[in-house]
């Protein structure tokens, strides 16, 4: 499982790397932010948590809070900056809640907190794919889903964040009852990052000009 675990964690790296390698940047430019982080991220793994043993209780919550101001841009863009009041109530709601449940409500620990900032974040990326998809069709402005870059990012968040919430949900719960069957159900989690990579990867790569 370790081994799928390095892969897992240095297969996150290209989809930045990739980024440099593409021409047409300018219709991934709000997706870049989201593979920085999880560029960051995947750096820190493999470092700190592989390799140096580090606790990642902090950076769990370090990169939820990144991840959330990353994919928040990503909708922005791709929504021409609509909706630009419901984007500040709900960055509002998450700041309140995320430094409360950190240095306010001391009973929670971090797997708590992470389940409900992924329940939060999953509801977000419910809401804004499906405006995303209203305005397409609204506007009739992709031919083929499958020629958009923005079509496989948003498939893979949708995938990852919905296959994902039920895991941090009842992960607080597992690791209290046996520490050992934490590890498969976060063998799924890995395989559904996987899956995230994977379709961020296939989506910068569309958007090299043929």
């Amino acid at each position: 499982m370790l081994y799928i675990i390095i892969f897992a964690v240095l297969y996150g790296l290209i989809p930045f790397l990739l980024v440099g390698y593409i021409d047409g940047r300018e219709k991934i430019k709000p997706i870049i932010p989201f593979t920085l982080v999880v560029f960051l991220a995947s750096l820190y793994e493999f470092f700190g948590s592989i390799l140096f043993q580090i606790n990642v209780e902090q950076w769990f919550l370090i990169y939820s809070l990144l991840a959330f101001f990353a994919i928040h841009y990503f909708f922005y863009k791709i929504l021409n900056k609509k909706f630009a009041h419901l984007f500040k109530i709900l960055i509002l709601f998450y700041l309140i809640f995320y430094f409360a449940s950190r240095f306010g409500l001391r009973s929670l620990n971090y797997l708590d907190i992470s389940s409900y900032l992924n329940v939060y974040q999953t509801i977000i990326v419910l809401l804004f794919s499906v405006l995303w998809f209203r305005k397409i069709f609204q506007e009739f402005q992709i031919e083929k889903l499958l020629d958009s870059p923005t079509f496989y990012f948003i498939s893979g968040l949708l995938i990852y964040y919905c296959g994902s919430v039920a895991i941090f949900l009842m992960a607080n719960d597992l690791y209290a009852k046996d520490k050992n069957s934490l590890q498969y159900f976060w063998l799924v989690n890995i395989i559904l990052n996987f899956v995230l990579r994977t379709l961020l990867i296939v989506g910068i790569w569309k958007a090299r000009p043929i």
